[in-house]
């Protein structure tokens, strides 16, 4: 857990909204202030959040997005709760398009990270099971949720270079169905609007490369404390992203195909430099020398992987197996098998109890 909100700054580095809600609240024994769920405001919020479904008299409404970015802020007044943290980071990609999905993100990091024992809805107070949260947490990876949000995303609304919209960009690479008579556009046209963009705006690039990192360190936090099979599914929220990433000007996929070149042409004439990382971090020279080393590899595999395969759940066992590197045996054993733990622990003579999940000697 960080100590400050500073620990997961916004991009620009300036202090923004989401920093106030980084902080706790005024009560040292309850940081995260009350559980809002049946507060008048927070019901209010949760209806304008679901929209005005179909009628015999009148079609379905969405949302008002701007109602829920409104009273989501009103809320953080008072509670730290990451229904909210969801309702608001929607908003703000309804509202602000695709520079807010880091924004969305880090909102959700952040609070998950600082408050984690204390953030509403709470782990059951029993077993510690964060149900609740993961039930929240299931909107990052629906369409009904952040995906379709993040699809929807304006990227470039500009009156001399038009409109683009992630959707538009899945399309153009061939990922996603236009609509029956809409004419899509190519690839070569996307390219050259975000290169006109950018040129007005060199910030853009940033925007995907901030949501990306944002996306990782949070699908890492969760599989550290729920485990891979029950943290959320972020690949089509990732792949989205990814998309995104590939065709922006410098960030994308020019980047990324000279890092692969590289590797393939060092693999075919067999110099071993090692694999370079497009965004231009160390690469492994030689060979697997220290534990450093060992972990920096499975680093590299998971960067790449996540780059260029999304999809591969290769990934997530390696940065599971990454984890165990440290762990002694009795360790090992209450994470792969925890039924187990007592008799092995008898066995050896070992208190059960005393065997923490985190590294002890």
């Amino acid at each position: 857990m960080s100590e400050s909100g500073d620990f997961h700054p916004s991009s620009t580095g300036e202090r923004t909204i989401v920093d106030d809600w980084f902080e706790p609240l005024a009560d040292a024994e309850a940081p995260c202030g009350p559980d809002l769920e049946y507060d008048n405001t927070f019901l209010e919020l949760a209806q304008a959040a679901q929209g005005k479904p179909e009628t015999q008299f009148a079609p379905a409404e969405p949302p008002d997005w701007r109602q829920v970015h409104d009273i989501s802020q009103s809320l953080f007044e008072r509670t730290r709760d990451l229904r909210v943290a969801m309702h608001w980071g929607r908003a703000h990609i309804q509202i602000n398009g695709f520079r807010a999905v880091a924004d969305a993100l880090r909102l959700q990091l952040g609070l998950l990270d600082r408050f984690w024992a204390t953030l509403h809805p709470q782990p059951d107070p029993d077993d510690g099971d964060a149900y609740a949260r993961l039930n929240v947490l299931a909107l990052l990876s629906e369409v009904e949720g952040m995906v379709g949000d993040v699809r929807n995303a304006l990227v470039i609304q500009n009156r001399s270079i038009g409109e683009l919209r992630v959707r538009d960009i899945e399309i153009a690479l061939g990922k996603y169905p236009p609509r029956e008579g809409e004419t899509p556009m190519t690839r070569h046209q996307v390219e050259q609007m975000l290169a006109a963009a950018t040129a007005q705006n060199a910030d853009l690039p940033g925007q995907v490369t901030d949501a990306l990192a944002r996306l990782k360190s949070l699908s890492t936090l969760l599989n550290d404390h729920v485990g891979i099979e029950r943290a959320p599914d972020v690949r089509p929220l990732h792949g989205l992203l990814s998309l995104v990433n590939q065709v922006m000007p410098t960030a994308g996929a020019a980047a990324e195909a000279g890092a692969e070149d590289g590797a393939e042409e060092e693999s075919a004439t067999g110099t071993g430099g090692g694999a370079t990382r497009a965004a231009g971090g160390k690469g492994l020279s030689g060979a697997v020398d220290s534990r450093a080393d060992a972990l920096r590899a499975i680093d590299m595999v998971c960067d790449y992987l996540e780059r260029t395969e999304p999809t591969n759940p290769a990934q997530l066992l390696l940065r599971r197996a990454r984890r165990l590197i440290n762990k002694n045996f009795l360790q090992l054993m209450r994470e792969l098998a925890p039924d187990a733990l007592n008799e092995v622990a008898r066995i050896m003579g070992v208190d059960p109890e005393s065997i923490q999940s985190e590294d002890v000697e």
